[in-house]
């Protein structure tokens, strides 16, 4: 038995240490079939809230749950590929799930141009959800780069990059941020005179559908290392990619998260991963202390004339086969899930499955418990 002076000592430690939970998703997507769906005739408005009504928990379960936002809002009309526009419902729908953070510079931040970058970042501050990578102008991103997310006496500091913007350049003085080496060291300089606890950056990178990393991320994640940068979360690719700890160097990054929710329905596009991210900071020292990611899946429900698109935490719905429509969508679940497995478990390093004990594992204990 534990002493009383023992518990003393223990709770004196838990007080010392202070800790922040980060959440990561990937590409949060507007394509013509998600806002056709999600358009409701009668009150003439667009209802995104079922996307995210199996996984609010989740997303709600972090301190900070931080997305990419790929696609521009609020420019009529709505349009999907090959240029994003989607009402500013969606980013609504999304703060109200749990999402807290919205990173605004991928590849499509300018495919409305001036207006929609401008559009984006309006409405985004009207429903007063955070946000970086695309400014107003340089004025703007010197007094609000880079983003501070503070809570428990840990200040995080977010940088965010894309590759390019399809070859639609900002219109001045708009603000796109590049991966440019100028701009980033400038950017990191900024962001030490803040004097954060830890560096992330958010990054658009790599080559699309592509399973494995290129050369081209390893050396961006190693130019942030160099310069300071620790952390790296990656988007573009629209697949899962692998996830690196190294525990040695406080370092970590995650190559590709795939896509969050978009009508992208060719395996293995359909699916995506959750990464949580915990850091710990002691006398004045903040390190990485967890790191795990979560499977999910988007299911695209066809009911005769009724469609809609879910989110799905693939360690609940892989025991609930009874709740698909069509067995062929559970199968095509279940095809992304072995393959994302397999990759990750194969590939990443020191990062593994958060298992959930979920509905559907309980009800599958229990019959196995009267079938022994």
């Amino acid at each position: 038995m534990l002493s009383l002076l023992s518990f003393q000592v223990f709770y004196a430690q838990q007080e010392a240490e202070q800790r922040i939970k980060l959440l990561f998703l990937g590409d949060i997507m507007g394509h013509r079939p998600q806002i056709k769906t999600a358009y409701n005739p009668l009150t003439k408005t667009y209802e995104y809230d079922a996307n995210f009504k199996y996984i609010q928990s989740i997303l709600s379960n972090a301190d900070f749950t931080l997305g990419n936002l790929e696609v521009t809002l609020g420019i009529k009309p709505f349009t999907g590929y090959p240029t994003f526009s989607s009402p500013p419902e969606l980013a609504s729908a999304a703060q109200r799930a749990g999402i807290d953070v919205l990173v605004t510079s991928n590849n499509h931040s300018c495919d409305k141009r001036k207006k929609g970058v401008e559009k984006t970042i309006d409405v985004l501050d009207s429903l007063q959800i955070k946000h970086t990578g695309t400014f107003v102008s340089q004025r703007v991103k010197d007094s609000l780069n880079p983003l501070l997310l503070e809570k428990n006496d840990i200040k995080i500091a977010l940088l965010n990059y894309t590759y390019g913007i399809n070859g639609i350049p900002a219109t001045p003085p708009n603000i796109v941020n590049l991966l440019d080496k100028k701009m980033i060291l400038k950017d990191i300089a900024q962001a030490k005179k803040k004097n954060p606890d830890q560096i992330i950056a958010f990054v658009h990178w790599g080559y699309q559908y592509k399973n494995l990393p290129n050369q081209v991320q390893k050396n961006w994640f190693q130019f942030f290392k160099d310069n300071g940068v620790s952390i790296v979360i990656g988007s573009h690719p629209h697949v899962v990619q692998p996830m690196e700890w190294d525990k040695s160097e406080n370092s970590l990054v995650v190559y590709s998260l795939g896509n969050f929710v978009s009508n992208q329905r060719t395996f293995p596009r359909d699916g995506g991963a959750l990464f949580e991210l915990t850091l710990t900071k002691k006398e004045g020292k903040t390190t990485i202390t967890d790191a795990n990611y979560q499977l999910f899946w988007v299911y695209k429900q066809e009911i005769a004339t009724y469609t809609e698109y879910y989110v799905l935490p693939v360690n609940e719905f892989e025991f609930k086969e009874y709740y698909f429509h069509k067995s062929s969508d559970y199968t095509k679940m279940m095809r992304f899930t072995k393959h994302a497995r397999k990759l990750l478990d194969i590939n990443n390093k020191n990062i593994t499955e958060k298992k959930v004990f979920s509905d559907g594992m309980f009800q599958l204990m229990r019959e196995l418990y009267f079938v022994f």
